[in-house]
């Protein structure tokens, strides 16, 4: 299959939007989008791009359609307080957002539910699939993968990517990035634990909460906790007193940065399956969530005919918490993209073969198809040392290059 024919073939399996403007301009297919694509096609030939549905498979019949409403309570939430945010969230294409299939954790079905296109592959694919460093990676409990597939993973984050990880997933992280998080000795029970957000202006805490009382966390049965081995590095999003005090580690939400890239990592899931009420507030109507998080009676009125009353606030607190940060975690990375794709300012006049040496005497690293975004690490007279998005990296000629 020629260069030319690869966002073809790509846009025939693949039936939503494929890109975001930060990358390919114009709503097109980049060339690199196109490569990614056609790998995943081919490794899951028959196969949907994603298993999400809006209405979730997982938990009770009632926080399904809690997770359901909460979605919509993000979308307006947004429109109003962050249009230019939701703008970001919207042109999300499917090859900015990768999910690993997991057993206990659907976060396409939050994706699903939130509009953001996304593509899902199993376990197996991601030590072969190439990544690239402009993608969010969505790793789901409980996140078992290979040591080929922890290495790509540490050089995809390296590079620049956006990693999310949730419960059992967190271990994966020391294999990968040693010296920064590890998980507690101490695992959960079946609970619900308060929790305290910090820096509510941070990037990835943004409007997560919707009533004046912070958000209550459903711990699954065996949950792992988070042990912090560096504070310098590793920042505490969401921590509770109540966690440490069961558990050992208040810590519920980290994130760290690692080079050029960022890891995430949360206690617990995506897709919410149950929530306990405790309070008088969370016991209340759903209405009552929605007119505290700001939605004006014009909403609360769409809402209602939607069943939005048939969930609890305290329900609906939960889940719109975790659909909230999701959506922020999608946003985050494609406003990191602008400043990450200024590094990349070279371009490749034509296919382009990679050499480990300057002279060309070396062994092949892989090659670089037409137009691919470079970004030059070294030179030596006429030779250049360039990476692409896809952390391969060589030397070749700098008269081959825009």
């Amino acid at each position: 299959m020629t260069r030319l024919s690869l966002a073809a073939a790509a846009a025939a399996i693949i039936t939503f939007p494929l890109s975001s403007p930060a990358l390919a301009g114009g709503g097109k297919v980049a060339p690199e989008q196109a490569e990614f694509l056609q790998a995943v096609s081919k490794a899951k030939p028959a196969g949907k791009p994603t298993d999400g549905t809006a209405k979730g498979q997982l938990g009770s019949k009632r926080m399904r359609k809690a997770n359901e409403v909460a979605s919509e309570i993000v979308h307006k939430r947004m429109a109003k307080k962050r249009p230019s945010d939701l703008k970001l969230l919207r042109e999300a294409g499917a090859a900015d957002i990768v999910v690993v299939r997991g057993g206990y954790d659907r976060v396409q079905d939050v994706l699903k539910a939130l509009k953001v296109e996304h593509v899902v592959v199993p376990p197996r694919l991601v030590a072969s699939i190439p990544l690239m460093s402009t993608q969010t990676l969505m790793i789901n409990c409980p996140g078992r993968l290979s040591k080929a597939g922890i290495k790509k993973v540490q050089r995809f984050v390296k590079t620049g990517g956006f990693l999310v990880t949730t419960d059992w997933a967190i271990d994966l992280l020391p294999r990968a990035f040693p010296g920064h998080v590890k998980r507690g000795k101490r695992n959960t029970r079946d609970d619900v634990v308060k929790v305290q957000i910090h820096d509510d202006d941070a990037p990835l805490l943004k409007n997560i909460k919707g009533m004046n009382e912070n958000p209550r966390w459903w711990l699954e049965g065996s949950s792992y906790p988070i042990h912090v081995l560096n504070k310098q590095k590793v920042k505490v999003l969401i921590d509770s007193k109540e966690m440490r005090k069961k558990y050992g580690h208040a810590p519920i939400a980290i994130s760290f940065p690692y080079d050029d890239g960022k890891v995430l990592h949360m206690t617990s899931h995506f897709y919410l399956q149950q929530a306990k009420l405790r309070s008088r507030k969370e016991k209340a109507k759903g209405s009552s969530f929605a007119e505290s998080a700001g939605l004006d009676s014009k909403d609360v009125k769409e809402l209602k005919a939607k069943g939005l009353d048939g969930v609890k606030a305290g329900e609906l607190n939960s889940a719109y918490s975790m659909q909230q940060v999701t959506a922020n975690v999608v946003v985050t990375k494609q406003r990191a993209n602008k400043k990450l794709l200024k590094k990349y300012g070279r371009r490749s006049k034509k296919a382009l073969p990679l050499n480990s040496q300057a002279g060309g005497k070396g062994r092949s690293t892989g090659k670089v198809g037409k137009d691919y975004r470079l970004r030059e690490l070294d030179r030596k007279g006429k030779k250049v040392k360039v990476r692409d998005l896809f952390g391969r990296e060589g030397w070749v000629d700098n008269e081959d290059l825009y």
